[in-house]
């Protein structure tokens, strides 16, 4: 009976599959890898009044509903997620941030939060109602932007 000449080639390329996996593991970006640093010239400190879960409830005076609403969650290290619905489908990206004093008209607090698929953006913050409540505004060309955002227990995914 005649050998099968391919099954040499089996222990061959179950080896060099191996070896490309082991090499191209390496090449993995790792999570932090794509963060960008606090802007230049920030005097950055963690602010963990942050920290938590956080519900969009109000943009530019008008109510957020909960099926429209977006959430952020700010570990208190400089990291987070930020959560919202794209069509319907719910989507997560990580998001990075750095916090610094303001002074600013509005706030005495700046932070800038960088998305993992979108632009950083830096804006002012404060807290209402006993810190369960989060203002952040920025200016754009359409003017300034106001958001409000609730603290909340957990996100709802």
């Amino acid at each position: 009976m005649k050998k099968n000449p391919h099954t040499k080639r089996i222990p061959l390329l179950a080896s060099l599959a191996a070896v490309l996996v082991i090499t191209l593991s390496s090449c993995i970006i790792e999570p932090d890898e794509w963060w960008s640093g606090p802007p230049a010239g920030w005097n950055t400190f963690n602010d963990t009044r942050l920290t938590g879960h956080w519900q969009l409830v109000q943009y530019n005076s008008e109510p957020v509903y909960t099926n429209d609403a977006n959430y952020l969650y700010f570990n208190g290290n400089g990291a987070g997620l930020y959560y919202y619905l794209i069509n319907g489908y719910r989507q997560v990206e990580s998001i990075r941030y750095w916090s610094q004093n303001s002074n600013s008209g509005t706030s005495y607090y700046q932070i800038n939060i960088q998305y993992e698929y979108d632009s950083p953006v830096t804006e002012n913050y404060w807290f209402t109602h006993g810190g369960n409540t989060l203002w952040f505004q920025w200016r754009t060309s359409q003017g300034v932007q106001t958001s409000v955002y609730d603290r909340i227990p957990r996100a709802p995914w």
